[in-house]
């Protein structure tokens, strides 16, 4: 019941009052604020209404007063004579309530006062008649009410409904509960069916066409609010259009299909070099031919835009006003209306000339840069961060045999051998952190397969902000300085260490002989003999040492022909059957003339089967056992030198083929050490490998391959 309370109270307070929180809707107020004004307007016209009715009235009980009206002659005489003082009452109330709606309270709430002048014409009588002992139902009175508050105030249903309760309430409720008959003689009663319904039926059609009208007032008064917003939504877009369109950097336009500007900005007259907008439009009636100094621009800008629906980027040389020609940037689209057709093209255009000029400059700069890199004659290359080729000049190309294109784009991985590529990784890796010059020495395959000693010159390079933008690098060859050198150092080791003893032992037999007395000295045939072999010892040092020389820095040369292995390996054992003979050593040729052909110089092969057989002579002791044998092995010969000596220890294995290593266990003290030195650059020349498989206590195994002719 509480509740039900509380709901009827809020309802009555909205009522009277006019409330103005009865939405939060801003619109809502706005239309409560708008109907309580409406009521206040319309409530001065309906009260001078009702005090010029009620005056009629007035004038009508005077003259009945006077001159008695047949039609009142059946009401109670206190009635006939006291109506006057009813209809000052009411003249009274209502002159009150007029007086009161100008003031802030009647402003405030219209409701109240319309409530007020509604009861006091129509509860005012019945207080009245009430008060004199009888009920008096003014049916053309409450029509005239009812009918005209619906007229003049239709608006806020609810007071009306709350006037007419009022009323009826009284009417019905207090009469009732007081026992009061009508002061007519044949219809005493208060009520009857046909007052019910008349009075039920005009209040409901007036409230209903209040309820009706005020829901039209509603409907028309959001609608025009939103009108009023979308007008002003749109003012503003239109101001802030307007504003982008004038003051906008890039130009703006539409242009027809037939190749017309139909609209175009500041922006835009003042890339084509005119002052107004309007000279753009009026003097552009063929942009075909009057704009693009290409005329085939315009119809690539359409096809591009039939094709895709918008063009981004389009890139074109135009005249201005005054014949020069600029560049320009657009990027429009087609507008068409929703049954797909074309209405025009609508876009932006940007004066691109200044960026134009600046990557022309900046692409001579770069070609320049390439050109002048293109003519060093060593390798050059850059990367990014991410380890990315992105520029080389021709002598890299050349150097790896790749083209540009090859090279660009892709890592060290995809350019060298995996175990390069690391070293190479990790070096970039650490200049990147560092940042700053790096340099040492590594390797680079180069185009023709063989590894060439290199040095890397590197150096990282910053963006424009200052972040890391790369490394650039610079590889210079150094495998002919490294040959060189070692050729040198090979000479100096010879002059300084090998050469040295026979030159000494000669010079001390000499020196012997001199310091005898006589003046004839009778020199023994064994010290001739001593001095002939030194020097022939000496000779074959020298011999040794400029073809060890030549052969590193010229290379070995050769003289390819198809070579029956077993004659080169029974030549050599000839050759060297008195050195057999004298060591007592004892060789085993296995060698079978069944084997295929080789392609290789007869002499070079002799001197390896010489100098590996001579090798195991002189690093055992005599009554060796040596065994020569080789067999087919895919597309290679596989030849092995085995013998039953001391072996090698790892330290020897290791360098054995080092330019200048002697074994310790050499019974020739007098060698330059360059045998299996010469035997690695024969057998290299050929395309072949050598190597040895060591056993200490049991021997040591020498072998080499020799590709088969095909």
């Amino acid at each position: 019941m509480k509740t039900v309370f509380k709901i009827a109270k809020d309802w009555l307070k909205k009522a009277v009052y006019g409330d103005k929180n009865l939405t939060k809707n801003d619109v809502a107020n706005e239309y409560q604020h708008w109907r309580n004004g409406f009521l206040w307007q319309r409530l001065r016209l309906w009260l001078w209404l009702a005090l010029i009715c009620v005056f009629t009235f007035t004038l009508r009980d005077i003259y009945n007063f006077f001159f008695p009206l047949k039609e009142f002659q059946n009401l109670p005489e206190t009635l006939r004579t006291q109506v006057l003082v009813m209809d000052f009452v009411m003249l009274l109330s209502l002159a009150i309530c007029l007086a009161l709606r100008k003031t802030k309270f009647g402003r405030s709430y219209p409701g109240i006062l319309f409530l007020g002048s509604s009861w006091a014409i129509g509860i005012v009588p019945q207080i009245f008649t009430t008060l004199k002992g009888f009920a008096l139902p003014d049916t053309l009175a409450w029509s005239l009410l009812f009918v005209s508050q619906a007229t003049f105030m239709p608006v806020c249903w609810i007071l009306h409904f709350l006037s007419q309760l009022g009323l009826l309430l009284y009417y019905f409720g207090v009469n009732t509960a007081l026992g009061l008959q009508l002061p007519l003689p044949n219809h005493p009663e208060l009520y009857n069916v046909t007052l019910i319904l008349y009075l039920f039926w005009l209040c409901t059609i007036c409230d209903i066409s209040v309820f009706l009208y005020d829901r039209l007032q509603r409907s028309e008064f959001y609608a025009r609010r939103e009108l009023e917003s979308a007008y002003q939504k749109l003012r503003v877009a239109e101001v802030k259009y307007r504003s982008i369109f004038e003051n906008a950097v890039e130009g703006i336009f539409q242009s027809s299909p037939d190749g017309r500007y139909i609209t175009a900005n500041p922006a835009l007259a003042h890339i084509y070099g005119y002052s107004l907008p309007e000279e753009v439009t009026e003097n552009f009636t063929d942009i075909e031919h009057q704009l693009y100094v290409d005329p085939q621009r315009r119809a690539e800008f359409v096809r591009l835009i039939e094709q895709y629906g918008s063009v981004s980027e389009f890139e074109s040389q135009i005249y201005r006003r005054d014949g020069s020609i600029v560049w320009i940037s657009e990027k429009a689209y087609a507008v068409r209306d929703e049954n797909g057709k074309l209405l025009y093209y609508e876009g932006l255009i940007e004066d691109i000339t200044k960026r134009k000029q600046a990557e022309a400059a900046l692409q001579e700069q770069l070609d320049f840069l390439q050109v002048l890199i293109d003519t060093i004659p060593a390798p050059v290359f850059y990367k990014n961060t991410q380890g990315l080729y992105i520029g080389c000049n021709q002598a890299f190309e050349e150097a790896l045999g790749l083209s540009k294109e090859q090279i660009l784009g892709k890592t060290v991985y995809d350019l060298a051998p995996q175990e390069l590529a690391e070293q190479y990784h990790q070096a970039d890796v650490a200049l990147f952190e560092q940042r700053g010059v790096q340099s040492y020495e590594g390797s680079l395959v180069y185009k023709d397969g063989k590894k060439h000693d290199v040095i890397f010159y590197k150096a990282t390079f910053s963006k424009a902000d200052g972040s890391l933008g790369g490394l650039v690098g610079v590889i210079l060859d150094i495998s002919d300085r490294k040959r060189t050198e070692e050729a040198l150092r090979v000479f100096f080791h010879a002059v300084s260490h090998d050469l040295r003893n026979p030159v000494l032992g000669t010079l001390m037999v000499l020196k012997n002989l001199l310091s005898r007395s006589e003046d004839k000295i009778t020199v023994p045939r064994t010290i001739l003999e001593r001095m002939v072999q030194s020097s022939e010892r000496q000779l074959n040092l020298i011999n040794s040492l400029m073809e060890a020389h030549v052969s590193e820095v010229q290379g070995v040369g050769l003289q390819l022909q198809p070579v029956e292995l077993h004659t080169v390996v029974e030549d050599a054992i000839a050759d060297l059957q008195p050195i057999l003979t004298e060591n007592q050593a004892h060789l085993t040729n296995l060698v079978t003339a069944d084997l295929p052909l080789v392609n290789a110089d007869q002499t070079q092969l002799w001197r390896v089967f010489s100098n590996l057989i001579v090798n195991a002579v002189k690093h055992n002791p005599p009554g060796l056992s040596i065994i020569i044998n080789a067999r087919v092995e895919g597309d290679k010969i596989c030849c092995t030198v085995s013998d039953n000596g001391v072996g090698l220890n790892p330290q020897q294995s290791d360098k054995l083929f080092d330019l200048y290593f002697r074994g310790s266990n050499n019974r020739n003290s007098v060698s330059l050490g360059l045998g299996l030195y010469l035997c690695k650059r024969i057998i290299n020349a050929h395309g072949g490998e050598i190597g040895v498989n060591n056993n200490p206590q049991a021997g040591a195994s020498f072998w080499f391959t020799l590709p088969v002719l095909k």
